[in-house]
């Protein structure tokens, strides 16, 4: 008839057996080596990875599978990168203004609320930028700020008394 390849079915059935069992013997080492790098990314708990790498060292595929259900679903990474995301988020949000009269949300470069049509700039008389109260001059154009006066009551331009209004009546002492 034939004869085996390794002799007898015998010496070929050891064979398979023996590649088999180092083919599953790399297989395990690799996973245990791939749990462990894994849950590393994941937390900094010492217990989880020991507990992790233990899963897989003693029970090979089952453990491997309990891992996969236990493991935090982010890495370290991954979290960080999230809480960089929510603070920028933040950051964002904490640099908005807000109307001093409905505290509805506006933009640094809104000369009035568009709500409540409160003027919280005055523009620039060169090129009509919004300017902050504080400044004395526009950092824009490097026109200076006119002066802050009451309307209505501008100085006389003769150094005279100026000229009572119309219909205010001047009381006696």
């Amino acid at each position: 008839m034939f004869d085996w390849p390794g002799g007898s079915w015998e010496e070929t059935l050891r064979l398979v057996v023996t590649v088999l069992a180092v083919y599953l013997a790399v297989i395990w080492v690799a996973l245990i080596f791939w749990v462990y790098r894994d849950i590393r990314q994941r937390t900094r708990d010492p217990i989880m990875q020991i507990v992790a790498v233990v899963l897989a060292l003693a029970f090979f595929l089952p453990g491997y599978w309990v891992y996969l259900i236990l493991r935090p679903r982010q890495t370290l990474t991954e979290l960080y990168e999230r809480t960089l995301e929510e603070e920028a988020i933040l950051q964002d949000l904490e640099d908005q203004k807000a109307c001093p009269t409905c505290r509805l949300r506006v933009r640094d470069d809104y000369l009035v609320c568009p709500s409540c049509l409160t003027q919280l700039k005055d523009p620039c008389p060169g090129c009509g930028r919004p300017l902050d109260y504080a400044w004395s001059a526009c950092p824009w154009c490097a026109r200076e700020k006119p002066s802050a006066s009451v309307p209505g009551l501008a100085p006389p331009a003769n150094g005279d008394v100026p000229a009572e209004a119309p219909g205010l009546v001047r009381r006696q002492r």
